[in-house]
């Protein structure tokens, strides 16, 4: 049986690419056109058309002039696709999907944050710009103006808004506090002044004078009979309570019903207010939020009510360490370090769990159009959590990794930590960070551009790029303790705790309220000016 033209052809063409294979194998699996044709006996005809082959792809730089393997560059490709071999006019560089329009598109759909047309450029080693606007002009891709640049996204407006709120925090964020200076004192009348100046118009279940005296107390730590003798010695806080003579102060039988009464959604109605009037007057205000949670112990007189939870709302719990009573959770602002929302759960409640309902109080209590991204410990890590975060407030949940999910993330966690001590300083954005990260470890986690397991890296490198604005819940949660008593609870009823909790974070933004209010900025994180 006679060989038709087309089989003849066929096993032309398969004898042209063994050929071509053994040649890219003896030569680094990478060689140029010209060499090809100097170095083998391939036809030139085949190797001008060699990209139509699926079996080689041509570099997207060096006007194509490299060839290589399609399966070579499957399999040594980095994570976000591109293989980039040493040649002799630099570096060549390769991509998974083949062509300029396919990677320039894969690349403006998946990326986290969208693609530029410089960080196009970079990443091919190539001007992009006429591709790109070609790609937009085949309405492929979606292009869209912010802060002066044109960022290409994914074509569904779902997609697009997070790519754009993902850009927001590519790079690192300074909200440095401002230096106390000499800005001098604040005074414990002008405070319940102002506290007396909000509470008028939020407080429903006890009578504004009450609730200023329960916030002084904060402040004192006093009994109730001693707050009693405190405001009948004290002129000036009578004056602000609008307490006459001494006689016309509470007993502290009085002030213990005003306490066991007041509602802490109430103090949260004062604490917006307060919050929202210092927030409205800083640049930076709303920008990052931060959430986090500490421990307070129960107040309980044997060691029998601690070993047989006899404590209402009290239980077993770990945060640094085991403890028996309740769980503090705040959302606090990171330019203003104020606590803007806070909630209390029993000991044993898990961060994870009480991160629904604390987001929910933030967001149905303040505007959050300018958040660009809430930080968090490994505590709150989880999927659903950035899910919720996502949704509720239009922003990431940047956490750290928690090493407990797998062993690769650990692995992960571990190269990440030693990158920033090594490399901080240089490292601009999470894509530069992933380029250095070992690619066969990311390749083990099953990293691949725009997927699950990429997300999820590239926003734990962000919370590294900002974790030092997380350092201010650590020092909000020093002056809660250390100034307005938040871990001295005297209370046995879950309800009276949660109102001590309430009201310590009440009367930390009420000082820094009156900072503001007597324009004396540099005290507002200062509460221990107050005297």
């Amino acid at each position: 049986m006679t060989p038709t033209q087309s089989d003849t052809e066929g096993d032309t063409v398969e004898s042209h690419k063994a050929t071509v294979r053994a040649f890219l194998r003896i030569h680094g699996e990478v060689a140029s056109k010209k060499a090809l044709r100097a170095g083998t006996e391939v036809p030139p005809w085949y190797i001008e058309q060699i990209s139509s082959q699926d079996t080689f792809y041509t570099s997207l730089n060096h006007h194509s002039n490299y060839v290589a393997s399609k399966h070579v560059i499957g399999h040594r490709a980095t994570h976000d696709g591109f293989w980039r071999p040493e040649v002799d006019d630099g570096v060549a560089v390769f991509h998974r999907h083949e062509t300029t329009k396919a990677t320039l598109k894969h690349l403006a759909f998946n990326r986290p944050s969208g693609l530029t047309a410089p960080e196009a450029n970079d990443l091919l080693d190539r001007r992009c710009y006429r591709s790109l606007r070609k790609l937009t002009e085949q309405q492929e891709v979606h292009a869209v103006t912010t802060r002066n640049t044109t960022v290409y996204t994914h074509r569904w407006p779902s997609i697009q808004d997070g790519q754009l709120a993902q850009r927001e925090t590519d790079q690192p964020t300074d909200v440095t506090p401002d230096d106390p200076g000499d800005d001098g004192y604040l005074y414990r009348d002008e405070l319940v002044a102002t506290f007396l100046s909000v509470a008028v118009s939020e407080l429903q279940s006890i009578a504004p004078e009450r609730a200023a005296a329960l916030v002084l107390r904060q402040f004192e730590g006093d009994s109730f009979d001693a707050l009693e003798r405190r405001l009948q010695r004290n002129h000036s806080f009578r004056e602000a309570l609008d307490y006459t003579e001494p006689g016309d102060v509470p007993d502290g039988t009085s002030l213990w019903r005003a306490f066991d009464e007041l509602d802490p959604d109430d103090l949260r109605n004062c604490l917006q207010s307060m919050c929202s009037e210092v927030l409205a007057a800083h640049d930076h205000a709303g920008e990052f939020v931060i959430i986090d949670g500490t421990h307070i112990a129960a107040w309980a007189n044997t060691r029998d009510e601690i070993e047989n939870g006899d404590v209402e709302g009290a239980s077993w719990g770990k945060h640094e360490g085991s403890f028996y009573g309740y769980k503090v959770f705040l959302v606090v602002d990171a330019a203003t370090e104020l606590p803007v929302a806070i909630t209390m759960e029993t000991g044993k409640r898990n961060d994870t769990v009480a991160f629904e309902p604390l987001i929910k109080d933030f967001d149905e209590r303040y505007d959050t159009e300018n958040l660009q991204a809430a930080l968090a410990d490994a505590g709150f890590d989880s999927q659903e959590n950035r899910e919720f975060c996502q949704d509720r407030l239009d922003s990431p949940l940047l956490t750290a990794i928690n090493p407990r999910r797998s062993s690769p993330l650990a692995t992960i966690k571990d190269e990440i930590k030693k990158l920033f001590e090594e490399h901080g300083e240089e490292i601009d954005s999470p894509y530069d960070a992933l380029e250095r990260l070992p690619q066969e470890l990311l390749s083990e986690y099953g990293v691949e551009v725009g997927n699950v397991e990429e997300t999820y890296i590239f926003q734990a490198i962000k919370e590294r790029m900002h974790r030092h604005l997380r350092a201010g819940v650590e020092r909000v949660f020093s002056r809660l303790k250390s100034f307005t008593g938040l871990d001295r609870v005297c209370a046995r009823k879950e309800g009276n705790v949660e109102t001590h909790v309430v009201l310590s974070a009440v009367a930390l933004v009420a000082a820094s309220l009156t900072a503001h209010r007597q324009n004396k900025p540099g005290l507002i994180r200062s509460p221990s000016r107050l005297i």
